[in-house]
């Protein structure tokens, strides 16, 4: 009994040795990829939230999804007149 124990902790030992060899070998290769995600949109404004041209107040409206014949549509941010 002591040695069929002894023998599946060795067996183990060994499985275990191999799987973290494996992922070491791997490493390399799961650095090398990397993912940017990002979600809205971005302020790309120059002249901050809001200024003035003459008499006229430009005003940033941000990004915004929109309706188009059934189907929705990323509006990107951009100055308007108020």
């Amino acid at each position: 009994m002591l040695v069929l124990i002894r023998y599946k902790f060795t067996a183990m030992k060994w499985k275990i040795g191999i799987l973290l060899a494996i992922l070491a070998a791997m490493a390399p290769m799961v650095n090398a990829v990397i993912v940017n995600v990002e979600v809205g949109d971005r302020p790309y404004y120059i002249h901050g939230p809001a200024y003035y041209v003459g008499r006229a107040y430009w005003v940033w409206i941000p990004g915004h999804w929109r309706w188009h014949h059934h189907h929705k549509y990323w509006v990107h941010g951009h100055y308007a007149s108020r």
